[in-house]
């Protein structure tokens, strides 16, 4: 049986810790809880603070490399590409201002962009294969060899007769203009100008940054085969894009893995910087001699720039 002594000692203990509750809170641990929060919101604060000013560093020491390679080292590309004819030949989904910075670059190496083509994902769908093996058959030319030679490498033939020719001086003739026409008319790519009046002896391709999810290689052997027939049937190609198109699911990942391809077809992956667009000057250039060559920042097998463009070791 419980006592009252108990009853007792237990409400003296309440009590006294009520007692205690209160003499602490409005004693030195008074605000201890908000003083912590407000600590580690400085906390956070700063941390913040510091990640935006490094971010800021960061972008300045970008630009600072830009400019640097941008004005220092201008004119190194002048005269790389005098009159030499280009078509620009963009990938469905291409960015325009990577395609733009491209394009000024070669033009300021003296070369002339006579064609800028835009392709159509439309080009490349699986489920547009038997038109497009369909309109192949229908444009094939008599000068065009063909033997042995996939679908999409025709295409790339029958585009490069339209808007290319491997011999400098040739304008645009019956043949090209029937191929031009057939290409444009079925929507599987557009062009300006039109009609084309010279036709270029080197190409370049702009890629567009990987789908999401990363496709693997195999879903470019297509667009690689197209790039294949574009070089035969022209005096090179140069295909220029990003990091990210060097990277899985990218283009040039893909272009980079086939060992047959990359004898022929040159690429650039860092064409968005001043010094990667001087790149394909000076790859589109070395195209011109029969040469060809990997070159950027990620898994370039041949260094940043064509040999003959980098400083020699003493």
């Amino acid at each position: 049986m419980i006592d009252f002594r108990y009853h007792i000692v237990s409400i003296v203990a309440i009590f006294f810790a009520l007692g205690a509750g209160v003499v602490l809170g409005a004693g030195p641990l008074k605000g201890t809880g908000s003083e912590i929060v407000a600590s580690q919101a400085e906390k956070d604060r700063q941390q913040l603070q510091d990640a935006r000013d490094e971010l800021v560093q960061a972008k300045a020491l970008d630009k600072y490399r830009d400019d640097y390679v941008a004005k220092v080292t201008a004119g190194l590309t002048d005269g790389k590409l005098t009159n030499k004819k280009i078509a620009v030949v963009t990938m469905p989904g291409a960015d325009n201002d990577l395609t733009n910075g491209v394009q000024d670059e070669l033009e300021k190496a003296g070369g002339v962009v006579t064609t800028k083509v835009a392709l159509d994902a439309k080009l490349f769908d699986t489920g547009q294969r038997q038109l497009v093996e369909s309109l192949v058959n229908q444009l094939m030319t008599a000068d065009m060899n063909v033997a042995d030679s996939t679908t999409y490498q025709r295409v790339g033939l029958l585009l490069a007769r339209g808007v290319a020719a491997k011999d400098e001086g040739k304008t645009a003739d019956a043949d090209s203009t029937r191929v031009v026409s057939g290409l444009t008319g079925s929507k599987l790519l557009s062009l300006k100008p039109s009609p084309i009046k010279d036709r270029a002896t080197l190409i370049v391709v702009v890629a567009a940054k990987p789908p999401t999810p990363a496709p693997d290689n195999a879903t470019y052997s297509d667009t690689i085969d197209f790039l294949e027939g574009l070089d035969q049937g022209s005096g090179g190609v140069v295909v220029a894009g990003t990091p990210d198109s060097a990277g899985n699911g990218g283009l040039i990942k893909a272009l980079r893995s086939d060992s047959e391809a990359t004898k022929i077809v040159s690429s650039v992956d860092v064409a968005d910087l001043p010094a990667g667009q001087a790149t394909v000057v000076f790859s589109l250039a070395e195209q011109a001699t029969g040469k060809a060559g990997q070159y950027g920042a990620v898994n370039a097998k041949n260094g940043v720039a064509p040999s003959a463009v980098q400083t020699k070791d003493n």
